[in-house]
């Protein structure tokens, strides 16, 4: 009986990736607004270290990542491991949405973030 080879990484067309970036870019964009419209103020592409955060609050220690297509790739995401022990040292929060979460339920990603900001140890920020 034969072998398959069943591949570990399955090249993605351009197409798709690129896709994928236009969108995460306008679920940035759209995220920042509606952060803005509620009174939140985080600064957007803060980076800590050697890490690069959508979105941070100095005050709160708050990072918000929005992942996109690319960290549905094991070795994506198994290089974010590294990144989640450094920067929990540091004692920031890292709240993480997918750019589907964004786009289809906004209100939902707005209570999950003014609840970490209530139970922060900081209570320098009020909602």
């Amino acid at each position: 009986m034969p072998t398959q080879m069943i591949p570990h990484y399955q090249k993605v067309s351009e197409t798709i990736i690129r896709h994928s970036l236009d969108n995460s870019i306008a679920t940035i964009d759209y995220l920042y607004q509606k952060l803005t419209e509620k009174g939140f103020h985080f600064s957007r592409n803060q980076t800590i270290g050697n890490y690069t955060f959508d979105f941070y609050c100095s005050g709160l220690k708050i990072a918000i990542d929005i992942d996109g297509y690319a960290h549905e790739f094991s070795d994506v995401y198994n290089l974010d491991a590294p990144k989640k022990l450094i920067i929990s040292s540091l004692g920031i929060t890292v709240l993480k949405f997918t750019d589907y979460q964004i786009l289809t339920d906004i209100e939902e990603i707005i209570r999950t973030i003014k609840n970490q900001i209530k139970t922060s140890s900081d209570k320098v920020y009020v909602v």
